[in-house]
């Protein structure tokens, strides 16, 4: 009983496979260079297969019966070319497909003539954008709609809505809006800061403009991207301060957010720098060294070109755009220090749009 049971299972598939009709895919047109109509075809005749309703004939067979009948299958698209290839191969249907772009939307059509009744069985068309790195996902979408299998629409609507949000699906080359490069710029001093880097080396100062020169470079990685918006970590380390004898070093480490469609960015976080400073206590209205007023208890560290290399930290919340030209990507960004002593600068870099 078991081996009659196991023989009937067996059976089945083959019994359904030999009554379900027999279908030819015998050509796809194509008019853009980037849509290859022998890769659409045979994407065509993979979804279809997936659905399990036809008896597909295999390609190879295609190709020897048309051509023993020298009929072109790259070139049969008429009607009456598909009832005689239909008609050669033996089969119920034969189906043909076209990609048309029209401005900057593409039209994908699949039609599926009965050879029998020499009539049209189905016809389908839907209208995309133009994403040629996507037409897998569209025929997948048209060859739903030719067994009336529901499409999940978000993505329907992010191949064929020019209004819906940028995302990997219909913006797949969105990871090369990557801003990770050169980083030049000025800084700005206010306050009390100011006031030390330009007092006398002598008496405690740098002797310096409160304007310094800085340059680095900017490594990014995003770690979220959907719709509009990705999310990235940027490190920046600089150096400041060259174009007056002097050498900060200093690092930044963002978290920020930057439109994929605009390079409009916007990004907050710590940052270290090394500066000198030295044990000051307040005399007299008047910042002095605490060595020289040891018996004043109240010690704060300050910058001072006496001291010794200390760490100092500090928050900085940036904005930037990205301008493009080709290519060429040319990152300007304004940031400032929300400190007692307000910093702020601009900082501009370039790089390549990755490939």
């Amino acid at each position: 009983m078991k081996n009659v049971i196991f023989l009937i299972a067996l059976l089945i598939p083959v019994f359904l496979t030999a009554q379900a009709p027999r279908l030819a895919i015998v050509s796809f047109d194509a008019n853009q260079q980037e849509l290859r109509p022998d890769e659409l075809l045979e994407m065509v005749r993979v979804e279809i297969s997936k659905h399990s309703k036809y008896q597909l004939i295999d390609r190879y067979e295609i190709h020897e019966v048309l051509s023993a009948q020298n009929i072109e299958s790259g070139t049969c698209f008429s009607q009456s070319c598909l009832l005689a290839a239909g008609g050669h191969l033996n089969t119920n249907f034969v189906m043909t497909g076209s990609a048309d772009k029209l401005g900057d939307a593409l039209f994908l059509r699949l039609r599926m003539i009965n050879v029998k009744e020499d009539k049209i069985e189905k016809e389908v068309v839907r209208e995309f954008l133009f994403i040629p790195q996507k037409v897998n996902t569209m025929i997948t979408l048209l060859v739903n709609d030719l067994f009336s299998v529901t499409n999940d629409q978000s993505i329907v609507n992010s191949l064929s809505n020019k209004e819906s949000y940028e995302s990997a699906m219909n913006n797949p080359e969105y990871q090369r809006l990557n801003l990770s490069g050169p980083r030049m710029g000025y800084t700005f001093f206010t306050g009390e800061t100011a006031k030390i880097l330009g007092r006398e080396k002598y008496n405690g100062g740098f002797g310096a403009r409160p304007a310094f020169f800085q340059i680095g470079y900017q490594f990014e990685a995003q770690y979220l991207n959907e719709g509009k918006w990705q999310a990235l970590v940027e490190f920046i380390p600089t150096i400041t301060g060259m174009d007056q004898g002097l050498f900060i070093p200093s690092v930044a480490i963002l978290n920020g957010i930057r439109s994929n469609k605009n390079g409009i960015e916007f990004a907050i976080g710590p940052a270290f720098n090394v500066v000198k400073k030295a044990d000051m206590v307040l005399v007299d209205k008047a910042w002095q060294l605490a060595e020289d007023f040891p018996n004043v208890r109240e010690v704060e560290s300050r910058m001072d070109s006496r001291g010794k290399l200390s760490f100092s930290s500090f928050v900085v919340i940036a904005g930037g755009y990205s301008l493009r030209s080709g290519k060429l990507n040319i990152p300007i960004n304004f940031y400032f220090i929300p400190a007692e002593d307000v910093r702020f600068g601009i900082s501009f870099g370039f790089n390549l749009k990755r490939s």
